[in-house]
């Protein structure tokens, strides 16, 4: 009776603590594509229109520093517990860069909140899957699924962009950099 006591509290540690490990997961820390100077106005009006027509709510918007930034977009719930609710946040600026000419910039970020305790919320780049990851399907779990939705929502962002400006959508070239995550 004692060992099944001992195996049985070894188990429920595990299930317990088995989210709780760190892992390193690639992350998006930022999009970036080469414009001509003579585009920047009509990139910067582009990029607004690509955040309104996804569904996006304009925070900020200052067209003489050609910066936008969109409210936090509510995209994805997942119950459980604690239910999480999961929301994108995009920020776009179109700027001269010394040594490299006009550009545009977008920074996703995600926000992961605790709908039981509100002030409970992680923040952190988009996490991005390789198709390696996504074909093993016994490690996807509901949270890396609404992330992998964020992906999708700032992948047709860039595609309205580069549609819009009737570009190659591999203009864009991103900045990826390796994060280390609780529960995925």
């Amino acid at each position: 009776m004692r060992n099944a006591k001992g195996v049985f509290l070894t188990i429920m540690a595990l299930l317990v603590f088995s989210g709780c490990v760190p892992v390193q997961r690639t992350a998006m820390v930022d999009v970036r594509a080469p414009i001509s100077p003579e585009d920047s106005d009509r990139a910067y009006k582009v990029i607004a229109l690509a955040f309104l027509d996804k569904g996006f709510d304009i925070k900020t918007k200052d067209s003489d520093i050609r910066i936008i930034t969109t409210e936090y977009k509510k995209y994805e719930s997942v119950d459980g517990f604690p239910p999480f609710d999961f929301y994108l946040q995009v920020k776009a600026a179109v700027r001269e860069v010394p040594g490299r000419g006009t550009e545009i910039s977008l920074w996703p970020k995600v926000k992961e909140q605790n709908r039981f305790n509100p002030n409970a919320f992680t923040e952190h780049p988009l996490i991005v899957y390789s198709t390696k990851e996504l074909a093993n399907t016994r490690d996807i779990t509901l949270r890396s699924e609404a992330i992998l939705k964020a992906q999708l929502l700032f992948e047709s962002v860039v595609r309205a962009i580069t549609d819009a400006l009737g570009v190659a959508p591999g203009l864009f070239r991103p900045t990826m950099d390796t994060i280390e995550v609780v529960g995925m």
